[in-house]
């Protein structure tokens, strides 16, 4: 397969770094931009650029006060600077995805490139403004290339045969878990643009799909594809009892309904409406796939208000973690579920038969129930349900494509927020080991405070420095190819983990949440990479607490520490 190929505009703040670094920005394109950047910012603005000298991440007080209030306004910031920026007709080529207004009253204008009227995947641009409206940084992902050259817009294959042939590429089953999505986009492929369907393609089995492929609109050739599994009526309130996989007694919200039949309990929290849909969860039975009971399955019913039975034990955990872990984004970060916008929080448990693994699917968590030597129930974990619905937090913000870097990041912010919702240490998996891997050494599925305590697989430790241990600094990266863990996704996300880790001793989980929460839903786009959260992450820091803060030098000493430097 082919990689993908971005002229990358990192997703970075500016707060440390060379001085050749950023007198580079100064000799960019745009030099009255320059002169203006200056006269806003007394000279105290920065900005990073790329190899080909393109500015890629600019931050300081960049226009006057009250400038940037609208997208209109944003937009006529970006054709002001727009050889300095290297967009050619912003007006004509960005298209406005969303605006946010944050907690600390800054506005975010959060643009897509397109192409002559197509999006150009992965290439986001955001206008970042204080709440005195005034331009404060840029950063994002522009495909100049793509930008500089035309376009052929003519189309030889229908949609159905993009979906034909997109089956055929993924060996996809006949009967899948729900229609597939496409969407015509130009897709940056050996420096030019070409226009594509993307193909969406979700599929359950012993290896489920969340199968995203391009197929070449004029000619019918699958151009890239990869896998974004991400691994791992009338209705009353009412409150019961359940025992966990692990024997622990949880207290639940139900759903109750009385019927000639008596009283029927669901594993149903209805509790938050109106302010988000339920939390539920539901039973696979086991099964890998059906045609008659697809995704998510039958909701968990019962005629009493007590869940003790073994067989509901897996469906109790889900259930109460799928609380709990909402509950911590809403009091942390007012997120309103994964989405932000109230939706649905959908669990299925018994998923297969002796399937060692949890998934995001795009839509909801499943969890299979383990093969009783290596894990038990995955829904036991309540640091497994936050990597999975963070997993779900960053579709629906950054959008980190999975695979490569950026998918590695996508790992490693699940993990991170999975060891801030279980506070009580630094391990991914623990509560989920069974005792056969226990005995053997693996306490843990990952260790954030000491990645390199467990081996990875040994197909692997060719690509890597030769130790087979999960790496904790950058001289220990795994270069592997995307046909091997998509690229690295889990294994290089230890870096990454081992660094928030790093800061978190220093600053303490709450505070290290803030700051990557921030990083996540304002400044990564799809194709970030480790420097771009280096730079994310301590713009969120500066953000938050200010420059020269103790958590500015924590997070800036923690990047440092595992090799991801300016």
């Amino acid at each position: 397969m082919k990689k993908l190929v971005f002229t990358l505009l990192l997703a970075a703040a500016l707060m440390t770094g060379t001085a050749s670094e950023w007198t580079a920005a100064v000799h960019a394109d745009g030099s009255e931009s320059v002169k203006q950047f200056q006269k806003y910012s007394n000279g105290k603005w920065r900005a990073r650029v790329d190899r080909e000298g393109t500015p890629v991440f600019v931050t300081g007080v960049l226009s006057d006060i009250g400038e940037v209030d609208t997208k209109e306004e944003a937009l006529r910031f970006l054709e002001k600077h727009r050889e300095y920026f290297h967009v050619n007709r912003p007006s004509r080529d960005l298209k406005l995805e969303k605006t946010e207004k944050d907690k600390l009253g800054m506005k975010h204008f959060r643009f897509r490139q397109m192409k002559e009227g197509f999006p150009v995947e992965g290439s986001v641009l955001t206008v970042h403004t204080d709440k005195k409206g005034a331009v404060r940084t840029v950063n994002g992902q522009i495909d100049q290339k793509t930008d500089d050259q035309s376009l052929n817009t003519r189309v030889a294959i229908s949609r159905k045969a993009a979906v034909k042939v997109a089956k055929e590429a993924v060996s996809a089953p006949e009967h899948l878990f729900e229609e597939p999505v496409t969407e015509q986009v130009v897709y940056p492929s050996g420096g030019k643009g070409i226009l594509t369907y993307k193909v969406n393609l979700n599929f359950l089995g012993k290896e489920p799909g969340n199968w995203f492929v391009y197929v070449d609109a004029k000619t019918g050739k699958v151009i890239d594809k990869y896998n974004a599994i991400m691994d791992a009526d009338e209705l009353k309130h009412a409150t019961g009892v359940g025992v966990g996989v692990k024997g622990t007694r949880r207290k639940l919200n139900l759903a109750k309904d009385h019927s000639d039949r008596g009283s029927i309990f669901y594993l149903r929290d209805i509790t938050r409406r109106p302010r988000m849909q339920d939390i539920l969860t539901y039973d696979f039975k086991n099964r890998w796939d059906s045609r008659t009971h697809p995704l998510p399955g039958v909701l968990f019913q019962n005629k009493s208000a007590s869940w003790k039975d073994d067989y509901h034990r897996a469906a109790v955990d889900a259930h109460y973690n799928s609380e709990r872990v909402y509950e911590y984004f809403l009091r942390e970060h007012d997120r309103n579920s994964i989405d932000g916008k109230g939706m649905a929080i959908v669990s299925t448990v018994h998923y297969g038969e002796d399937y060692n693994n949890a998934f995001w699917n795009g839509k909801q968590m499943t969890y299979g129930d383990g093969d009783g030597s290596y894990f038990i129930p995955l829904s036991a974990g309540l640091d497994v349900a936050a990597h999975e619905m963070t997993h779900g937090v960053t579709t629906h913000s950054a959008g980190l494509v999975y695979r490569n870097q950026p998918g590695a990041l996508n790992e490693a912010f699940s993990d991170i927020f999975g060891a801030l919702v279980d506070e009580a240490n630094w391990e991914i998996g623990e509560e989920v080991m069974a005792p056969e891997a226990i005995a053997s050494g693996r306490t843990s599925l990952r260790s954030l405070e000491n990645p390199g305590k467990f081996q990875v697989k040994e197909e692997y430790w060719p690509y890597g420095d030769g130790s087979g241990k999960y790496p904790s600094h950058m001289d220990e990266f795994y270069d592997l190819p995307l046909h091997l863990d998509n690229g690295g996704v889990h294994v290089n996300s230890s870096i990454i983990n081992h660094g928030a880790y790093l800061a978190g001793e220093k600053i303490g989980k709450q505070t290290l949440g803030q700051i990557y929460y921030r990083a996540l839903t304002v400044y990564l786009t799809p194709m970030s990479d480790f420097k771009d959260a280096r730079y994310a992450v301590i713009q969120s820091a500066t953000d938050l607490y200010g420059e020269g803060s103790a958590e500015v030098k924590a997070v800036t000493d923690a990047f440092n520490a595992v090799g991801i430097t300016p």
